[in-house]
């Protein structure tokens, strides 16, 4: 977001919210939070009220927005969605498998010669996968489930999502906690549904730091700072490249050009001629 930010001159806004299993409370809360986040902007003069609008979510906040925009109508010159998540919650915990795995995988480091007992455990893929098993089988004995579930997020979709031309889901080559295929199927069924960017990567993509004991302020002493962050030098999470390809990829989408690749399937002849969002431009402020 801060790259965005930094190439387009755009305002981003942000909205936290905590995880839970009644998503109809986590969209109301995390939509109304930017929805008077833009009226407040807009009101003491931070943004101006021409200025075009943009929602870029990912995953589980993708879904989230979904479910605030098909029940408001709230409306934006754009919608991007990454990695567009709608799995159960027992689906959920197989997920969490994964996700551990590309987190394990993905963080990069300098240590200064130890190690921690907790690096060496979350390195165990055997211990891993007995928890998530186990964790998988009870969640599904006792009917534990997200609401609404799958199957009533992709009814509120084909009923009530009405933004299908202004959006474009971004998909990870890689990625497979990824549902961009069924909304995608959702809302083409009269050859006018979003538009598909296929990107290098996985689902962390977007996540990207790097840090190290140099970035600290120098009043730190850095003994204790290493020993806090159990013998870290310093430490990289992710792939800055692939990130920065989903950068250049959501600037054009903005900029209102089409996908510089689709999925193979996506790849139809509705994607000649692309509409173009609204508004935009190198110098356009958005908020996001």
């Amino acid at each position: 977001m801060q790259r965005l930010s930094s190439r387009l001159n755009a305002a981003v806004l942000t909205a936290p919210y905590s995880v839970g299993l009644d998503h109809f409370a986590l969209a109301k809360q995390s939509g109304e939070l930017l929805r008077k986040a833009i009226v407040k902007c807009e009101d003491d003069g931070t943004l101006k009220p021409d200025l075009p609008n943009y929602c870029l979510a990912h995953s589980l906040g993708a879904k989230l927005q979904t479910i605030y925009m098909a029940a408001t109508g709230q409306e934006y010159d754009g919608v991007g969605f990454l990695s567009f998540n709608n799995y159960g919650f027992a689906e959920t915990i197989s997920m969490a498998r994964s996700f551990a795995k590309q987190l394990k995988d993905n963080i990069s480091g300098d240590r200064t010669g130890y190690a921690t007992d907790a690096v060496e455990d979350i390195q165990n893929d055997d211990v891993l996968n007995t928890v998530f098993d186990f964790a998988a089988s009870v969640v599904g004995a006792i009917g534990v489930e997200f609401s609404p579930t799958p199957a009533d997020t992709e009814r509120i979709i084909g009923l009530k999502y009405n933004t299908k031309e202004n959006t474009r889901l971004f998909v990870f080559d890689d990625d497979t906690l990824d549902c961009s295929r069924s909304f995608y199927d959702l809302l083409s069924q009269n050859n006018d549904g979003p538009s598909v960017s296929a990107l290098p990567g996985q689902h962390l993509t977007p996540v990207y730091f790097k840090f190290g004991l140099d970035n600290l302020p120098e009043d730190v002493p850095r003994e204790i700072a290493a020993d806090a962050i159990g013998g870290f030098e310093s430490a990289s999470f992710g792939s800055e490249d692939e990130m920065n390809v989903l950068v250049d990829e959501v600037c054009s989408w903005i900029l209102g050009k089409e996908p510089s690749r689709v999925p193979s399937w996506g790849e139809k002849e509705t994607w000649q001629g692309q509409r173009r969002i609204a508004g935009g431009g190198a110098d356009t402020k958005s908020a996001a």
